[in-house]
């Protein structure tokens, strides 16, 4: 199977079929994509496991959205029956989990990468009246350790962010959607960084927008329940791109 390689304006085009699924079924996606982010939270709060729990969660939480966005496309509603059907399936399920166990290797090496990097530069904050002392944070943030620790998360997600799908739709095994999703996403970086700006930009303008307005307004202290709604729906948005990029890098969703 050979990846395509997605064009600069690619990103416009995602986020505008990502729109046009919103549109046609806004509480079903709303529902599987706030779903995914609140389970994978729940899940990665929990002591000890909670970021292993969340990672083995990963690849059926995003068969869920992406299985969701393309019925939306299609004019149908979102449903959760997907889990249940990749759950019974003990081929997929067996699969999905490895690449889970993938998922929550990167985020461990992560995490240690950066407690392993970033304790003595932390060690050297201070607390002055109960209060954290920023000056002594800009004086010794741990630039490293977050610059490594990025790359290293980065590489996670490229590894296994259409492995999922690349599983459950293409019938690959785990070694080689892990391959295929690193390389489709290392072809495809430029696009992919240019969505990823426009989506943190737009959020950053939106966030701005409603907090002015409601400032000038003299509503400040309802900003919280006005950027609630907004922020559901930016998140939706932001993960409705998925099941477009995956058919523009990768094509239908007939196995090979």
């Amino acid at each position: 199977m050979q990846g395509h390689i997605a064009s600069f304006s690619s990103p416009i085009k995602w986020i505008r079929e990502g729109l046009s699924a919103i549109r046609q079924a806004p509480f079903g996606m709303v529902s599987v994509c706030i779903f995914y982010v609140f389970t994978m939270t729940a899940l990665g709060s929990l002591p000890l496991f909670g970021l292993v729990l969340a990672a083995f969660f990963m690849p059926f939480g995003t068969m869920l959205v992406i299985e969701g966005t393309r019925d939306a496309y299609q004019g149908k509603q979102p449903n959760y029956s997907v889990l249940i059907d990749l759950f019974k399936d003990s081929y997929k399920r067996y699969r999905l989990m490895r690449v889970g166990v993938l998922y929550a290797v990167f985020i461990l090496v992560a995490n240690y990468i950066y407690i392993f990097m970033a304790m003595d530069e932390v060690s050297q904050w201070k607390i002055i009246d109960g209060r954290l002392d920023w000056a002594s944070v800009r004086a010794n943030f741990p630039w490293s350790a977050v610059i490594v620790t990025v790359v290293v998360y980065a590489l996670g997600q490229m590894a296994t962010w259409f492995a999922p799908a690349l599983v459950t739709w293409k019938n690959m095994a785990v070694g080689k959607s892990i391959f295929y999703s690193f390389f489709g996403c290392l072809r495809n970086w430029l696009a992919i960084l240019v969505l990823l700006i426009i989506l943190f930009g737009f959020s950053i303008l939106c966030a701005l927008a409603v907090i002015v307005l409601l400032d000038t307004l003299g509503l400040g202290e309802l900003s919280i329940f006005v950027l609630m709604p907004i922020a559901f729906f930016l998140t939706t948005m932001a993960y409705s791109t998925i099941w477009p990029m995956w058919v523009d890098i990768f094509g239908d969703v007939s196995a090979d």
